[in-house]
């Protein structure tokens, strides 16, 4: 329930207006994953404890953006057919399940761990959260995240 140009006062008032009649949809796709999307170490900026600073760099796929906007059309139809009169394309969200940072490989030159969570680099240390995958693969990563450490030796 976000509508775009209100704020404060405009914002509360349009809200308690019209809110027995608002409802929202958020569609999410899957981002194709890129090898130039990554998380580096900052070279010279350091944070209160003196330790490097992420530099986290993302491009969107042309494809990211076709499925968006595939399904602002679609979700504009859902509403329209149910008698709605206002639809509102809004940004995506920065993140909800962050995933690739410690990408999944056959070698660390492409990533940081192997299939059972293992690194390549550190022996016995296992990376057991969705960082291990490139992508979320359109779905809710939870249930692979809490499967994948029974592969663990």
């Amino acid at each position: 329930i976000d509508t775009p140009g209100t704020w404060g006062r405009d914002y509360t008032r349009e809200v308690i207006e019209n809110y027995r009649n608002m409802a929202g949809m958020w569609l999410v796709g899957e981002d194709m994953p890129q090898a130039d999307n990554r998380v580096t170490l900052h070279d010279t900026e350091k944070d209160q404890y003196g330790l490097p600073v992420p530099v986290v760099h993302f491009d969107e796929h042309p494809n990211d953006l076709a499925m968006r906007n595939h399904a602002y059309r679609m979700g504009s139809a859902v509403y329209e057919a149910a008698g709605g009169s206002k639809s509102y394309e809004l940004p995506p969200f920065p993140g909800t399940h962050n995933l690739g940072t410690c990408r999944m490989s056959g070698n660390a030159d492409e990533g940081v761990c192997g299939p059972s969570g293992a690194t390549h680099d550190i022996p016995n240390l296992f990376i057991s959260d969705g960082s291990q995958f490139t992508t979320g693969a359109a779905e809710n990563p939870t249930l692979t995240i809490v499967a994948l450490p029974i592969r663990q030796p």
